[in-house]
């Protein structure tokens, strides 16, 4: 599982015990099909259950037993807990959750909604290769005929059709993270994060950590993804084109988990050609790269430069060089401002680039990381 808390629920009643409301929220949601975002007013009623003089273990062990996470939290209609919200409902639906990568998106996107008079319905499939999951999800979005969808595809051709679908019915759509080739009008919009100049900085980065001259490898070459495949393409490109004496001997498309990558990543360092330093476009490619370099006790001769902001507390300690981080908070604040105005009359702009930041040991603490890292959605 890339970078989900828990697989399930059926294990956790000792955990659940120890944790406060918001942290319970984001394990159900992670575990959890279709967890209404309704559960949120559960914080706001954590006073009433107090007083009841009901405990956290109770309280979780009750509802559970009335049927599982999405029964017992009652579906997204709120036929057991909860009702529907009065003001519009629009559904956010990332590629995975409980990351810092997606969760950063969800506190752009409450805060933003929020001065909208918009309910933010916030759901998204356990693992990040849950094509089937997240599309399950948007059509059941559709089926209850929201407002509009933000969504941050797993893979960009099998989500054409439902998207497609969605724009049938009405309903406005900002597909966020990559271009699904999908032509934008007024009711579909992009945000992007700027993959040139991401890919510009890990080049730039390694060569000067190279000093222009050597050899490496670059891991996590995504096909399914525009995004992912600018990413190498534009790497290569500025490697080429800035410092020719910096040779790729080594590609490895991206893999569905953490475990495949570190497997793939050790097979480069025990029987690969030699590299000088690795380049990892993903999230789970860097984390895999990390923990095989660990293995080999390579991670201070070897230098990773690495994507996405799952993994930094190594860079503060030298074991990771970088790693080039998207804005999702944002992205996630552009994109509700497109929804909001797909919704009243349609947008004024097709497509909102964003910049993503490189993460040194320099500027690991800097307030620009600090935004991305914001995953406090519940406060205002």
């Amino acid at each position: 599982m890339n970078g989900t808390p828990l697989e399930g629920h059926a294990n956790t009643s000792v955990a659940i015990s120890r944790l406060n409301m918001v942290q319970v929220y984001h394990i159900l949601k992670c575990s959890s099909q279709a967890v209404p975002e309704g559960f949120r007013r559960v914080i706001r009623f954590s006073k009433l259950v107090k007083k009841l003089g009901l405990t956290r273990r109770m309280l979780i062990r009750l509802l559970l037993t009335l049927g599982g996470a999405t029964a017992a939290l009652g579906v997204w209609s709120g036929t057991l807990l909860f009702h529907r919200p009065a003001q519009p409902t629009i559904a956010v639906i990332p590629r995975t959750c409980g990351t810092w990568l997606w969760e950063a998106e969800h506190t752009g996107v409450e805060r933003t909604a929020r001065g909208y008079g918009l309910y933010v319905y916030w759901n998204a499939p356990m693992r990040e290769d849950d094509v089937q999951g997240q599309i399950d999800i948007l059509t059941r979005a559709i089926g209850r005929r929201v407002k509009g969808i933000i969504v941050s595809p797993v893979e960009a051709l099998p989500l054409r059709t439902p998207i497609h679908d969605a724009l049938d019915k009405g309903i406005p759509v900002v597909v966020v993270g990559t271009d699904l080739g999908l032509a934008p009008n007024e009711h579909l919009a992009y945000v992007l994060n700027d993959e040139r100049a991401g890919s510009q900085m890990a080049a730039r980065r390694i060569a000067a950590l190279l000093h222009g001259r050597g050899s490496v490898a670059i891991l996590g070459i995504g096909k399914q993804l525009t995004s992912t495949a600018d990413r190498a393409r534009y790497l290569e490109t500025t490697l080429a084109d800035e410092s020719p004496g910096i040779h790729v001997v080594f590609r490895s498309l991206a893999l569905p988990t953490v475990s495949q990558e570190q497997q793939g990543a050790e097979k480069l360092l025990l029987d690969g050609p030699h590299v000088d330093a690795i380049l990892a476009l993903t999230e789970a490619s860097t984390r895999g790269a990390f923990y095989a370099l660990t293995e080999f006790k390579q991670t201070h001769t070897k230098p990773l430069v690495g994507f996405d902001q799952n993994i930094l507390v190594p860079i503060r300690t030298g074991e990771i060089d970088s790693v080039v981080i998207q804005n999702t908070y944002q992205m996630g604040r552009e994109a509700t401002k497109l929804m909001a105005e797909e919704i009243h009359g349609g947008a004024t702009r097709q497509f909102v680039i964003v910049q993503p930041e490189l993460v040194t040991r320099e500027n690991i603490d800097s307030d620009a990381v600090k935004e991305t890292l914001d995953l406090a959605w519940f406060k205002k």
